[in-house]
């Protein structure tokens, strides 16, 4: 019997995990109580909220798999748990409709002022001309990270009109960037270039702060700077300063350095600021579970 503790709030019956497998749901979980009964378990179903470092990993010596439902891997060492020979799983397949709904929501909303539309009428106000937006079709979308997601963004992007330029650190295969009529420019090609700039990259030494004073000084005075992958890759402060300067034309942010944020960035004029929700949607949500389920079967099935 492979026993399984979920550390994290799922639908467990979702997981369809099997009368082979004792499942132990303790969804409010401690950081003690966790490193106190790790080590009776195989495995370990998180989400976002719990951590499993070094610490964690030291303590469940018979751990075999830990299962992160949903996309991103920033709560656990991954290579700690590599050497320790723990294998770990995700399901960033599930959100990627969901996070690319949510660049182009924010895309728009930034462009149509929607927010400020929005709050004006309420107020009884009529802004009718002041309120001149821009259109997507014609521009040129920049995409930094082309994986599932970006990808994704690129076959939306064509079918809306939009020019596309991509960057990447891993190769990208021909055909791919043909099918969606994408070039691949260098960064600093793409940020110089680019109307729109969306980002989909990890958060890794290499990418903390990438998006900093320097990137945002090459953008155009009216570009537009998404953000739903990961909040350390955007000085938000340097981001702010440039808003308040009237040097770019806004920002939308899914993501923060501090959650929930603080700073300059709060303040900062033409930006649409969320609560870390691209991937907060009823489907997407299920997907995770159903897929990190199936994940979970698959790997004790072939061990």
């Amino acid at each position: 019997m492979v026993k399984i503790l979920i550390c994290d709030p799922v639908e467990v019956e979702k997981l369809a995990l099997g009368p082979s497998m004792a499942v132990d749901y303790r969804p409010a979980i401690t950081r003690e109580e966790l490193l106190d009964v790790v080590g009776g378990y195989e495995a370990l179903i998180v989400r976002s909220r719990t951590k499993v470092d070094k610490a964690v990993l030291e303590k469940g010596g018979r751990l075999k798999l830990v299962a992160r439902a949903g996309t991103g891997l920033d709560n656990v060492d991954v290579e700690y748990a590599k050497s320790r020979g723990v294998t770990v799983v995700n399901s960033p397949e599930s959100l990627v409709e969901a996070v690319v709904e949510q660049v182009f929501l924010m895309m728009l909303g930034v462009s149509r002022k929607v927010v400020r539309a929005d709050v004006g009428t309420k107020a009884g106000k009529w802004e009718k001309n002041a309120l001149v937006g821009r259109e997507l079709r014609g521009k040129v979308l920049g995409v930094v990270g082309f994986g599932r997601i970006g990808r994704r963004i690129g076959e939306v992007a064509k079918v809306l009109g939009m020019s596309l330029l991509v960057y990447d650190v891993i190769p990208i295969p021909q055909a791919v960037l043909d099918q969606v009529g994408a070039k691949v420019v260098g960064l600093d090609e793409l940020f110089s270039s680019s109307d729109y700039i969306t980002l989909h990259v990890p958060m890794t030494p290499e990418t903390a702060r990438l998006v900093g004073t320097e990137k945002i000084s090459r953008m155009k005075k009216n570009a537009v700077l998404v953000n739903t992958s990961r909040g350390g890759v955007v000085d938000e402060d340097a981001l702010a300063v440039a808003l308040n300067e009237g040097r770019i034309g806004g920002a939308a942010l899914d993501v923060f350095e501090k959650e929930p944020p603080t700073g300059a960035i709060l303040e900062a004029p033409n930006t649409i600021l969320t609560p870390h929700i691209g991937g907060q949607t009823e489907e997407a949500q299920l997907s995770a579970v159903t897929v990190i389920g199936e994940k979970v079967r698959a790997f004790f099935a072939s061990s």
